[in-house]
């Protein structure tokens, strides 16, 4: 029987394997720093990304709180014009009403024999 080295042709065989695993080592040192350098990015642009959504939701936290403002004025204001339509048309009512009386009493004076001779009327 032969020993594991028995058979060498001058140190050749171990220096190629040597040389193998350099290189082996080599290629993955380079993956290892590669994916060490490509986190780092992706880490930053987490980083910004998380920081614009932060952004944006306070953004969006008070375009919301101003939204409610506006809404509540809109119905302050529907409620004043509601009140205003109201009172305008309780006052052309009574605009109304003594456009009649004026007419009535017009309409009194002219007729001869009519109301306008000295007996007392609404007017």
């Amino acid at each position: 029987m032969v020993g594991f080295g028995a058979n060498r042709r001058g140190g050749r065989l171990p220096s190629l394997v040597l040389v193998a695993l350099l290189a082996v080592i080599a290629v993955l040192a380079f993956h290892c720093w590669n994916a060490a350098s490509r986190q780092a990015l992706l880490r930053e642009e987490l980083a910004e990304l998380q920081s614009q959504a932060q952004r944006t939701e306070v953004a969006r936290g008070r375009l919301e709180r101003r939204n409610s403002d506006l809404l509540g004025k809109v119905d302050s204001h529907r409620k004043q014009l509601e009140q205003k339509e109201a009172d305008y048309s309780q006052l052309s009512s009574q605009l109304q009403a003594r456009d009649g009386q004026v007419k009535r009493c017009e309409d009194g004076k002219v007729r001869p024999g009519g109301a306008g001779r000295g007996v007392p009327g609404p007017c």
